[in-house]
């Protein structure tokens, strides 16, 4: 677990549109930005894509992302891609949701079988949560 932890730590979790990249420990303005834009006050950062990090074929991964956006419609969120620093491991497609609590986020890596998710505050910096605890 120790050198997945280490590739979330050196992933950048990049937004398309508008272009943002966020890194773990770091705040983000143009992330407080948004927040202050859409009246929210935290926010994360979920993938759907390869469970448990066993990777699955790009159909797959499409269909869970496709399921991740329909249960989050009721929040502004903005597409995006996950990508690490291992060239082997090819980005993953996810979502900057706005508006959504730790605990929902929390329920929403857990029910996508995550091993990990990316959350924050306005003003504060994205932090890493480990979901091993609440998987097992």
């Amino acid at each position: 677990m120790d050198d997945l932890i280490k590739a979330y730590n050196s992933t950048s979790y990049n937004v398309f549109k508008p272009k943002i990249s966020i890194i773990i420990g770091q705040n983000n303005p143009k992330v407080d930005m948004l927040l202050e834009k859409y009246k929210c006050t935290e926010w994360a950062y979920i993938t759907a894509h390869n469970p448990f990090s066993y990777v699955l074929t790009d159909k797959e991964n499409l269909e869970r992302h496709k399921q991740l956006k329909i249960l989050i419609r009721n929040y502004t969120s903005f597409e995006g891609e996950g990508v690490g620093t291992d060239p082997d491991w090819k980005p993953e497609r996810s979502l900057l949701i706005l508006g959504i609590s730790q605990k929902d986020a929390v329920k929403l890596g857990v029910k996508f079988q995550q091993n990990a998710i990316v959350v924050g505050r306005l003003k504060e910096v994205a932090r890493l949560v480990l979901l091993e605890e609440v998987n097992n």
